[in-house]
């Protein structure tokens, strides 16, 4: 008895794809994982699936994608070396290397020159260690940052790009102009977040209408700060501890007193002179090496690059603890409202947008 010709096609059909499956599952091999490399043993481990290594609790990736997790980016002048401790990390490199290259050369120009390491030789080039977390945060030493980078805000007004920059900005104020000791902080850390913000404005990051909600926030976290009245802006920023139980005095103190020296200079010298002229100042005089700086430096500093004596200014807040008459140099508020909807107002707070980057 013959079988029927469609019986036959059927099960030609059905061998066929049975032996197109056992030769794909003998072709295809199990994904191995392996945990980022965290220089402990379980670094030599196989695993057969994603996850969290047991050992180091580090993220379990791909083998094969180990290597993309290191690369070097270089664009121009400048020597990105990446260290990517997650693959979402990995995956946003194009956005991190776009927020440094843009920034890099505005920083590059407003101290003179590029970074200088410990031995006070120039670089561009750098390592960047990047993993997503819950809150964005980083440090940065020369040559070299950490970014923990989140979707979050920060303090409701930072993202993770102005903390990219606070930080590649350290390369320069921080690491390349060294403070001599924690008094120096309210500088080190208020003066960076204050060009983090102009650069941005200047990058398109943060809008005008952003920037000035953004400095009147700054204002009141500085108002409502703990230590206001009670403790120094030198002295709030002494060590780690008194640094962080003090943390929008001395970072925040810094940005407003960034922002108020920056106005009244431009207003005094009909905006010939401002605080970029003291940060050319010191990346020209201050080699880490021989020189670190304090706050009698920056006093002396902006009267040889402007012509204008803070002496009065600087004993009464940043070595006493009395609080800064901001209203007497600036109104964030009204300048908002004016930029909004009473355009012929404008005028009247030109420093404080020049101060900004606003309207350039």
């Amino acid at each position: 008895m013959k079988t029927p010709k469609s019986n036959r096609n059927k099960q030609q059909l059905v061998l066929v794809l049975l032996l197109a499956a056992l030769s794909f599952s003998c072709n295809s091999k199990p994904e191995d994982y392996v945990c980022i490399p965290c220089d402990l043993e379980c670094d030599a481990l196989i695993f057969s699936k994603s996850g969290t290594c047991p050992h180091c609790n580090m993220a379990l990736i791909k083998k094969a994608d180990l290597e993309k997790m290191s690369q070097t980016i270089i664009s121009g002048n400048i020597q990105i070396n990446y260290e990517f401790l997650d693959e979402e990390s990995l995956a946003k490199e194009a956005e991190f290397t776009a927020v440094i290259t843009e920034s890099f050369p505005y920083y590059q120009d407003l101290f003179g020159g590029y970074p200088r390491d410990t031995l006070d030789a120039t670089y561009t080039d750098f390592t960047i260690k990047v993993s997503k977390t819950k809150d964005s945060g980083g440090e940065a030493n020369p040559k070299s940052i950490v970014l923990n980078w989140s979707d979050n805000t920060t303090l409701g007004y930072g993202s993770w790009k102005t903390v990219l920059m606070h930080e590649l900005f350290h390369l320069w104020n921080g690491e390349t102009i060294r403070y001599k000791n924690g008094e120096e902080h309210w500088f080190n850390e208020g003066f960076s977040e204050f060009y983090t913000f102009q650069t941005a404005v200047r990058m398109g990051i943060v809008s005008p209408e952003e920037m000035l909600s953004i400095s009147a926030l700054s204002l009141g976290y500085y108002t409502g700060s703990k230590g206001l009245g009670n403790i120094s802006m030198r002295k709030a920023g002494i060590d780690d501890k008194t640094k962080f139980e003090n943390f929008f005095l001395v970072y925040h103190g810094g940005w407003i007193t960034a922002m108020v020296l920056d106005v009244d200079i431009r207003s005094k010298t009909n905006n010939e002179k401002s605080l970029n002229d003291l940060m050319k100042w010191l990346y020209a005089n201050f080699l880490r090496t021989e020189k670190l700086y304090d706050t009698n430096d920056i006093i002396n500093g902006i009267k040889i690059t402007t012509g204008l004596d803070y002496t009065e200014f600087f004993k009464k807040y940043i070595y006493v603890s009395e609080v800064i008459p901001v209203s007497k140099y600036f109104d964030s508020g009204k300048a908002l409202w004016d930029l909004k909807w009473n355009k012929n107002e404008m005028p009247k707070h030109e420093y404080y947008y020049k101060t900004l980057e606003i309207g350039k």
